[in-house]
């Protein structure tokens, strides 16, 4: 095997694991935040809550962001490395070019729901924390709405999770 062959196996290997890898723990965080850690915060007295969440929540999503940004984009890389792109001319022609089509598709909702939902609501969480501890009733009103609002979005999210690991595994194994 050349040189360049040795380089293109392993940019296609270093690109796939990368996207495998970066997937799996954007998809991850995702559950840990929603199933594990957001409960907790929540079990938490709101006085011992709120700085606890200005440090945690602004990193977290950040964390989750910068994740789901890397996964799209090494699985972009991915397509181009493994030589598999030109497959896409014709999507519907086969179980791969479909799952493809419709992993990145649902990684990209999700990313754009967290970035345009998730992110902003948290970040009023934040803001109306303090106020609704000092006793302010339109703040204490407003936050169950929200965490309602992020609870919804939450279920979406792991639904989203599950159908875009599946799609990869799908996608693996075409």
């Amino acid at each position: 095997m050349s040189l360049s062959g040795l380089m293109e196996d392993l940019i296609r290997i270093s690109a796939q694991y990368l996207h495998v890898f970066a997937g799996l723990l954007w998809i991850g965080g995702g559950f840990y935040t929603l199933l594990i850690q957001t409960p907790a915060l929540l079990a938490v007295p709101p006085q011992a809550r709120g700085p606890v969440m200005a440090q945690l929540v602004p990193r977290q999503i950040n964390y989750l962001l910068r994740l789901g940004e890397f996964t799209i984009l090494t699985g972009f890389i991915n397509l181009l490395a493994s030589g598999k792109a030109r497959l896409l001319e014709n999507v519907f022609s086969s179980r791969w070019g479909i799952t493809i089509v419709l992993g990145a598709a649902m990684a990209i909702a999700l990313l754009i729901v967290v970035h345009t939902v998730v992110k902003p609501s948290a970040m009023r969480l934040l803001e109306l924390g303090p106020k609704a501890a000092q006793g302010d009733p339109a703040a204490q009103m407003e936050i169950p709405a929200i965490i309602e609002r992020l609870r919804q979005i939450g279920q979406v999210q792991l639904a989203l999770g599950v159908l875009i690991v599946l799609a990869m595994v799908i996608a693996r194994f075409s």
